[in-house]
């Protein structure tokens, strides 16, 4: 197997992630793939309902941007920063059900 190792494959996506940040137009890139991550989940559930249909909004995000992230530079260069964006973005709504409730537990009581 390719990947036995956890700490080569993080380490490689680590690297993948410092090659998608070449210059601030890939900043951009990534910056816009955070804010199309809506359109791109519903482009997704229109072309594959019946496979998205019991998938939720933030899982569907998470893995075509993380699609886009790590196979994207094989379609174009600018592919992979875009595909980094919708992934942060992705798992970051993602997660924000698990973070949002142990922030709020600092909420100052009425």
């Amino acid at each position: 197997m390719a990947y036995s190792n956890p700490d080569g494959f993080l380490a490689g996506i680590m690297a993948k992630a410092r090659d998608a940040l070449a210059d601030s137009f890939d900043l951009v890139l990534v910056i816009i793939g955070a804010g199309a991550t809506a359109a791109l989940v519903e482009v997704l559930k229109s072309w594959f309902p019946e496979q998205t249909a019991t998938i939720a909004d933030e899982t569907i995000a998470a893995a075509a941007g993380f699609l886009l992230f790590y196979f994207g530079d094989k379609i174009h260069r600018r592919v992979a920063p875009f595909g980094l964006g919708a992934f942060l973005a992705g798992v970051g709504a993602w997660s924000s059900q698990f973070t949002a409730s142990i922030i709020l537990m600092l909420k100052k009581a009425a």
